[in-house]
């Protein structure tokens, strides 16, 4: 007969299992990413204004600036939150490369607004074209529609209304081609000074590259909805 009394009951090494897990959600709250992606897009829309303040204000451009620079390092702060996140996270609510594609994609919408609002303060450009104006307010409209794709994607019920906002960020991009074909043509027509004309072509450029940026944003979450509707 065994001897009950010699029997060992092993149990669960929990000491290591706690060791192996620490670090790691595997039950994560998905709304904490999708509460990010939403701060870190309204954060591009903060800084698309300020951005057109600073077009339209020179006297303010160097305060304005600074408080460019403070919506930019908070973009990175949020960025760099979401990744950490991400490489946390054993379930997450998408592909780990497309969040990871998504959240860098958008901080770099972020980084060209500061680069452009930076090199207008420092080139002090005094007249502004109309053209140019008109791309700015273009980088604001696709900054404000990226933002409200973000802000349904959390909701699969909404798929829908976040690819219309897809397609209307790629309208205002070719519009944004459109507009830069204008401002380079009126740019060097109208001007003599060529350091003026250097630095109004390539502040033009400069926006409808961001609002590329902004396409490529539509892109990645046009591949995402298509992966979950």
């Amino acid at each position: 007969m065994t001897n009950k009394e010699n029997i060992e009951i092993s149990k669960p090494p929990l000491k290591n299992l706690r060791q192996m897990i620490t670090g790691l959600r595997l039950f994560p709250k998905t709304h904490d990413f999708f509460l990010y992606f939403n701060q870190l897009a309204v954060n591009i829309s903060a800084g698309s204004r300020l951005l057109c303040q600073m077009i339209a204000k020179k006297e303010q451009r160097v305060d304005l600036l600074k408080e460019l620079k403070d919506c930019e390092r908070k973009g990175d702060r949020i960025t760099h939150e979401i990744i950490n996140l991400v490489r946390e996270t054993f379930l997450t609510p998408f592909d780990r490369s497309d969040m990871h594609n998504l959240v860098v994609r958008m901080d770099d919408i972020l980084d060209s607004i500061y680069h452009i609002g930076n090199r207008l303060t420092r080139y002090d450009v005094d007249a502004i074209p109309d053209e140019l104006v008109a791309l700015a307010d273009l980088v604001l409209a696709s900054s404000d529609q990226v933002a409200l794709a973000v802000k349904d994607l959390s909701h699969p019920k909404k798929f829908q209304d976040v690819l219309k906002h897809c397609v209307e960020i790629k309208s205002l991009e070719k519009k944004a081609d459109i507009t830069l074909n204008a401002a380079i043509e009126l740019i060097f027509n109208n001007g003599s000074d060529a350091f003026q004309l250097i630095k109004l072509k390539e502040l033009s450029e400069k926006l409808e590259a961001t609002t590329d940026q902004c396409k490529n944003v539509a892109n990645i979450i046009e591949g995402i909805i298509l992966k979950h509707a």
